[in-house]
């Protein structure tokens, strides 16, 4: 896993920043102010859910000044190949979001709110779910600068235990101990309410059995009155039956009338409808007449027409032949005109072609000659000039040129010369004073022992005022909260009276304790920050001793490099190169033979070191003027040469296109060939075919003739084809109104004899009906449904009372059940009580000191090798008991312990490093930053924990295995940019 890039706008001093990282380490470099701490602060807000006031006290602060709204975009790599982007806005109805790059694009998860967000990247990133991404960047990952000593310098080892509990994530236990601890007192009062409900419900059940009792009774008297309603419904039955038959009968009469008159008006319309037939049946005989007398004409008009649209094909057919002669001649004089002109301009190139020939040959046999000449002068004066070159070329490659590298490591080595002599005055000034500081850290561990000693006390009257705070409070009105009584101690007297005064007095010993323990702080921070500076003095001491050395590797390394450009090393080579120059402006005897004296100060070095440079910078210069001087006189001719070739090139390349244009003429000649050959063929053709086209007009001579017959004689028959065509279709139709005329007579028959069919029926059914026994039954019908709806009315009372019964009977059954439920529960109950008491004494209060006593032993483990290199000493990192940092190494054959206050501020800073590191690889986690981890370590140490920084990272395992995939610092020291792959300079 690794963050590829991260992007800010409008945060903090970034207005609009992109930063793109590599794997490994990535230091982050700066001047205080420039926002280091802020790229880091932005990818925990964005990457990790960190919200902003976490680290600025007002969210607003978090923006860039002068902005209402902000955005930090992270893109990470959780696997090889696989891109995602979260963008995270600051400022009002901010937005988290997540998108994976599918196709070069981002696309945007959806998530239904941020804590899923947070778990979707947890899970990418590797890390748990359990705890949210915030926390674990804010204690372990990712510390804010002056919370990265945090928890590891706490004095009170239970908030150091409780702190360290929360980052390894064992907190849950001790937590569970104590929130259970209530639990018990619970459980007995939900026994107490189960038991009560039990009491009250069973008095409820008492009744049940008189419930029970009179719902059979009811249930008995239903079922009488249910066999009563059953004979009453029978005889409805055949009453219905009976006035069901008379209805059908009456329903029947009434049909029958109805079709009566219904068929007495359809036979009227049906003589209706003979009548108009009759009418049509005769108009079409008179039309097939008419149709008949003018079929001659009809068929006379079709045969002229038939004949008038041939002759007009024809008559186009002599248009269209007429304009293809029209355009044979056109194309004929067209193509005879071309030839002519083709002709004559094929005479005139050919006669301009041979011209052409002879001047070009001449003029290319002199180019030739000239060219050859010129060669043999441009070789002369090449030969000239790479001589000349040659001289120059031996004299660069002179010592002393040499003195321009060589002289910025003198100086610099006489600057850094100059820098350590100052360092050891300094030193040596600093340790002069040393002996006050001896005295104030000698006091530093009695006064320890009497603020711990007050603090201790203070905390014993704090509990005893506590506690009588809380007496006064509960006995206040004068009640035992115990008894609920009269308390029996108190007599009548005033129960506040009591306790106002040792509670008063108990404030005045607190406010005492508090005076002597901050005068005591003042002085036990005193004396800290005197040991802190007498532990510096003792580095001061260490870093004199090094500086001497360093000083004579200075000196070793100045001698290396003035021998390179001493005068005797510079002299020699200059002597034995002007023998052979034959350079006449430098002589021998004016070459410089100043020594320098290495044992002098560094500024009459440097003095020295300049006058000399000043002195073969001289000749330097001026041999390098007569060199110059004189390869610029040797590429005289050579310039000259190289120009006259190239206008004899320019002569050559004219002649050659003048050869090119004369054979492209010669090739357009042979086109104008080919045009005037195919032009002939052409003109020969179109004489053919304009022949051709002549003759086939002369077949078509008397068709206009033709067409004007055809028209008179369709204007004679026009008026017989007229009267045919307007009386053909009712003459057609006479066959059609003959057969529906008989179809409507043999209609009207049918009608008449269907009529008299049903006035018979009519009569019978009237004589077979008798309405006074229609009446009767309607009555007896009427009088069995008042009876059976006063049955059903009674039943419904009673079901109603036995629905009723039913329900209270099933409610008080459902009491009993839940009284049988409550018993379960409360056995149940009594088996959790057990359970809790169980867990509370045997599991919660043991399982998080051995997880604790867990994680404290593999981290200490790693952790210890990572020391180990830091500090380059055979000191063994311990975390011990209530995470407290301890070392451990052994003094005369004894082996000694040393913790807290008794380490140094760099052997803390080494410490903290070593173990986050080992807590970062414990948790699993891919990425870490560290914000200044070189605080309070001296140059060595740094060089020694940028090189476990790269060991890890390698994956060394005399240090630790590789743990991490990319690794953040922001450090001010040069020493990790020997070990980084990327270091980002922020201006």
């Amino acid at each position: 896993m690794r963050i590829v890039s991260v992007h800010l706008k409008n945060i903090k001093s970034h207005r609009d920043k992109e930063l793109v990282f590599s794997p490994g380490i990535n230091v982050l470099s700066g001047a205080n102010g420039s926002g280091k701490s802020t790229i880091f602060e932005a990818i925990g807000y964005a990457l990790f859910g960190v919200d902003a006031k976490d680290f600025v006290s007002n969210a607003e602060r978090f923006l860039t000044i002068g902005t209402k709204r902000g955005e930090i975009a992270v893109v990470f790599e959780p696997a090889p190949g696989e891109l995602y982007r979260v963008t995270r806005t600051v400022g009002t109805a901010g937005k988290w979001l997540l998108a994976k790059e599918i196709g070069g694009d981002f696309e945007v998860e959806e998530h239904a709110n941020m804590e899923e967000t947070g778990a979707r990247i947890a899970q990418l990133l590797g890390l748990s779910a359990a705890r949210p991404l915030s926390e674990q960047f804010k204690l372990v990952i990712g510390p804010f600068q002056n919370d990265f000593l945090g928890p590891f310098v706490i004095k009170q080892p239970a908030k150091r235990q409780d702190a360290f509990d929360e980052i390894l994530g064992i907190d849950a236990w001790r937590k569970t101990q104590d929130k259970t601890k209530a639990l018990t007192s619970t459980i007995k009062a939900k026994l107490d309410v189960l038991q009560a409900e039990v009491d009250s419900k069973s008095e409820q059940i008492a009744v049940l059995p008189a419930k029970e009792e009179e719902l059979a009774v009811l249930r008995a008297q239903g079922e009488t009155k249910q066999a009563e309603l059953a004979t009453k419904t029978t005889e409805l039955e055949h009453a219905t039956a009976l006035l069901t038959t008379l209805e059908s009968k009456k329903v029947a009469i009434q049909s029958v009338q109805q079709d009566v008159q219904g068929l007495e008006e359809r036979v009227e319309s049906g003589k209706n409808y003979v009548s108009t037939q009759q009418l049509l049946v005769e108009q079409s005989r008179q039309a097939a007449a008419v149709v008949a007398a003018s079929t001659a004409g009809k068929q006379g008009y079709d045969a002229a027409e038939a004949r008038l649209k041939a002759l007009r094909e024809q008559q186009q057919q002599k248009h269209q032949l007429e304009k293809k002669l029209a355009d044979l001649e056109k194309e004929q004089g067209s193509v005879q005109a071309m030839l002519d002109a083709e002709s004559r301009e094929l005479e005139l190139a050919r006669s301009s072609m041979d011209e052409e020939r002879k001047r070009l040959k001449r003029d290319q046999d002199a180019l030739a000659a000239a060219l050859a000449e010129q060669k043999r002068l441009e070789a002369d004066a090449a030969q000239g000039l790479a001589a000349a070159e040659q001289s120059r070329l031996l004299f660069r490659k002179l010592p002393m040129h040499t003195m321009e590298t060589t002289l910025p490591y003198l100086n610099v080595a006489l600057s850094r010369i100059e820098d350590i002599d100052r360092q050891i005055r300094e030193r040596e000034s600093v340790l002069a004073g040393s002996e006050p500081l001896k005295t104030e850290a000698g006091q530093l561990a009695a006064r320890q022992v009497r603020l711990e000693q007050i603090q201790t006390r203070r905390s014993e009257l704090a509990g005893r005022r506590h506690s009588l705070v809380e007496g006064r409070d509960k006995i206040g009105a004068g009640a035992c909260p115990f008894f609920q009584e009269p308390c029996q101690n108190l007599q009548g007297a005033d129960p506040a009276g009591l306790f106002e005064a040792r509670i008063a007095s108990l404030d005045d010993e607190i406010a005492g304790l508090d005076r002597e323990a901050a005068d005591l702080a003042s002085q036990v921070s005193a004396a800290q920050q005197a040991a802190r500076e007498l532990a510096g003095l003792e580095q001061v001491a260490v870093e004199l001793a090094k500086a001497g050395g360093e000083r004579s590797k200075q000196e070793e390394e100045f001698s290396a490099n003035y021998a390179r450009i001493a005068t005797p090393a510079l002299r020699a080579p200059l002597e034995e190169w002007l023998a052979t120059a034959g350079v006449a402006d430098v002589s021998v005897a004016q070459l410089p033979c100043v020594e320098l004296d290495l044992s002098a100060a560094p500024q009459q070095r440097r003095d020295a070191l300049a006058q000399a440079t000043d002195a073969w910078q001289g000749i330097i210069a001026k041999l390098e003027t007569t060199l110059e001087e004189r390869v610029k006189q040797a590429a005289g001719p050579v310039q000259e040469s190289a120009r006259k070739l190239a206008e004899l090139s320019a002569r050559g390349e004219a002649l050659a296109q003048k050869e090119r244009e004369l054979a492209g003429a010669q090739e357009r000649a042979a086109r104008r060939e080919q045009s005037v050959a195919r032009h002939n063929a052409r003109l020969a053709a179109l004489l053919t075919e304009v022949g051709a086209r002549k003759t086939e007009i002369a077949a078509f001579a008397d068709v206009e003739r033709s067409v004007k017959d055809a028209e008179e004689e369709l204007v004679r028959f026009q008026p017989a084809r007229d009267s045919y065509i307007a009386n053909l279709k009712s003459a057609e139709e006479l066959g059609k109104h003959q057969e529906t005329l008989e179809k409507y007579q043999r209609g009207l028959q049918t009608l008449a004899s269907t009529l008299a069919a049903r006035q018979a029926e009519m009569a019978k059914l009237v004589a077979d009906y008798r309405p006074e026994q229609h009446e009767a039954a309607k009555h007896d019908r009427e009088l069995l449904v008042m009876a059976a709806t006063r049955l059903t009315s009674e039943i419904g009372a009673i079901a109603e009372g036995v629905l009723r019964l039913e329900g209270e009977t099933a409610a008080l059954r459902t009491v009993a059940a839940e009284i049988e439920q409550k018993l379960a529960a409360i056995e149940k109950l009594k088996e959790q009580a057990e359970l809790v008491k169980f867990l509370r004494n045997q599991v919660f209060k043991n399982v998080s000191a051995q997880l604790s006593e867990r994680f404290r032993e593999e981290i200490s483990f790693r952790a210890d090798r990572i020391y180990r290199s830091i500090c380059e000493s055979d000191e063994e990192l311990f975390w011990g008991d209530n995470y407290q940092i301890v070392l451990k190494d052994m003094v005369d054959g004894t082996i000694r312990e040393r913790s807290d206050d008794q380490l140094s501020g760099g052997q803390m800073m080494s410490a903290v490093v070593a173990l986050r590191l080992a807590l970062l690889q414990t948790i699993g986690a891919r990425i870490a930053f560290f914000d200044e981890p070189t605080s309070n370590l001296d140059a060595e140490r740094r060089e020694n924990l940028a090189k476990a920084f790269r060991a890890i990272d390698v994956g060394q395992e005399e240090v630790t295995e590789h743990w991490y995939d990319q690794l953040f610092l922001v450090s001010h020291d040069v020493s990790f940019t020997e070990i980084t792959d990327q270091t980002i300079q922020l201006d």
